[in-house]
């Protein structure tokens, strides 16, 4: 039996875990991680490497990543479990691999898959707060369909992590980069469309955090 107070990291990532396995559709794998002082431990020697500029903090949030992305891929068989930043920093997949990677600010999230089962895929996480003022003029656009059952306190934000889902589950299908005006939502069909014409379908979770996925 859990004795852990609710509320407490252990209960938040349990939380996550559980609200990704119900996003996640068939053949996606999914994990998270409460990113920890000293997490860059877990970043591979090449892997290091191509984030060896940024700063502590971001290191040890890649390093959450990686670990979780690490562990998926082995169960997916992978050989190779390395996973580079490229040159827009993008995480490199091995051959026949999709996937994503996103934290917050204190916690790590992965979606990863075979190329078989999905063609391409975006993760996001965000806090459970309004959107900044200042910011939803800047996410939200003409042809957004927010639909009424979202939370009116929380729709902002639910709009830029979809769309945060939706650009990671595109660019490397289109290899474009995109402003949060080049992606139109439609929480009621459950799909985004760029202004290329990428259809994709999104879902979304709150439990705690927001939670987006895109493939």
């Amino acid at each position: 039996m859990n004795t852990q107070p609710e509320g407490t990291p252990p209960a938040i990532e349990s939380a996550v875990e559980q609200a990704l396995s119900a996003l996640a559709p068939a053949g996606l794998l999914c994990g998270c991680h409460r990113i920890r002082i000293g997490d860059e431990q877990y970043l591979l020697p090449a892997e290091n490497v191509s984030i060896a500029t940024r700063e502590n903090k971001a290191r040890a949030a890649s390093g959450a990543g990686r670990r979780i992305a690490h562990e998926l891929l082995r169960r997916l068989g992978a050989a190779d479990v390395r996973v580079l930043r490229g040159a827009s920093g993008n995480p490199i997949w091995p051959a026949g691999i999709v996937g994503s990677i996103a934290h917050d600010e204190d916690m790590a999230v992965v979606a990863v898959a075979r190329v078989g089962s999905m063609r391409s895929v975006g993760i996001d996480i965000e806090p459970a707060l309004p959107l900044p003022d200042d910011l939803l003029p800047i996410v939200s656009a003409p042809q957004d369909r927010l639909g009424g059952d979202l939370d009116p306190g929380l729709s902002g934000r639910i709009l830029f992590a979809v769309k945060e889902a939706a650009y990671k589950a595109s660019f490397p299908l289109d290899g474009r980069v995109l402003g949060f005006e080049d992606i139109a939502v439609d929480f009621k069909s459950g799909e985004a469309v760029t202004s290329s014409g990428r259809r994709l379908t999104v879902r979304f979770a709150i439990a705690p955090r927001i939670l987006a996925l895109a493939y």
